[in-house]
């Protein structure tokens, strides 16, 4: 249970520092994580914020499947619908009045130092079984920005990219394998198997009956290493025809050794295939007469019945 806990915590800082160096620049004061302090729901948590150009926000809360985020921002000022998957809605950074019926939008403030963020709320709870919402109006919540320890980070970081590393060196690999690799024992490298998995940098499953990690490659990855094929065989075409334009004669000796080559081998198939049929008749053959011999001697045996019958 204790080493649960601990796995759970080392997947959460991992998803964190991995989530922090994919979307966080110095010119994108929204992106990054940011933890809910001393509020209960909907306000509570890891919000996962990434900035899209100059106005728009897009992230999750905690994980992608419990809560999708979507709003628009500028310098200071921001506003974020959260999409929770149990159908309850949150529009955070919006002011509602419910004598008017009116919202006010852009409401959330970016502090100074960009390491909090402060702001109205409304949160729209779904009625089971039902498409109404009541309404909860006139809260207020508070963002603060993950900030990590230099050295910690440091060290989750040589874990991703060591696990990234291995990831793209092998399809799977076993626990006692990865436990050589990272130092440590075998039940350690699956519990940490299973963090760096959790943290979606890299694709994979722990497969615990085989005792092994299986990496599944990325789309993009197969993409990325067609194209490097696809560059080293332009490459070679290129050299060849330099080649070819500088030594012509070079070029029809070339040509000249690939049509003979092939000419061999398909002297060589033919052969081949002539052979194969000619053991294939001969067995027919063989068959066919055995056939034919049977149906003599059946017919004598016939004859000399018939002659006693006389």
């Amino acid at each position: 249970e204790e080493d649960l806990k601990t796995a759970n915590s080392l997947a959460q800082r991992l998803q964190e520092v991995a989530f922090t160096n994919k979307w966080c620049k110095k010119d994108k004061a929204y992106a990054g994580v940011w933890i809910a302090r001393g509020t209960g729901y909907p306000i509570v948590g890891r919000f996962f914020l990434k900035q899209i150009g100059l106005d728009r926000v897009e992230g999750f809360v905690e994980q992608e499947s419990r809560a999708k985020i979507y709003g628009k921002c500028n310098a200071n000022e921001f506003d974020l619908n959260v999409q929770w998957s149990n159908g309850d809605l949150t529009n955070i950074g919006v002011m509602y009045n419910p004598e008017t019926k009116e919202s006010k939008q852009l409401q959330g403030r970016m502090m100074p130092l960009r390491t909090s963020m402060k702001f109205p709320y409304v949160h729209y709870r779904l009625i089971p079984g039902t498409n109404e919402y009541d309404e909860d109006f006139g809260n207020k919540g508070s963002l603060n920005k993950y900030v990590f320890e230099a050295k910690k980070k440091g060290l989750y970081d040589k874990l991703l990219d060591n696990f990234y590393a291995v990831s793209q060196l092998y399809e799977n690999i076993s626990f006692e394998r990865l436990a050589d690799l990272f130092g440590m024992d075998a039940r350690g490298a699956e519990l940490l198997a299973q963090c760096l998995l959790k943290c979606g940098q890299v694709t994979g499953a722990v497969d615990q009956e085989d005792q092994m990690v299986i990496f599944e490659k990325p789309r993009e990855a197969l993409k990325k290493f067609n194209g490097q094929v696809r560059d080293v065989c332009l490459k070679v075409q290129r050299a060849y025809d330099a080649i070819a334009k500088e030594h012509p004669k070079l070029q029809q000796q070339v040509k000249n050794k690939i049509k003979k080559e092939m000419k061999a081998r398909k002297v060589s198939e033919k052969a081949a295939i002539t052979s194969g049929k000619g053991c294939e008749d001969g067995a027919t053959s063989s068959r066919t007469g055995r056939v034919a011999g049977g149906n003599k001697k059946n017919g004598n045996s016939t004859n000399s019945k018939m002659e006693i019958a006389k």
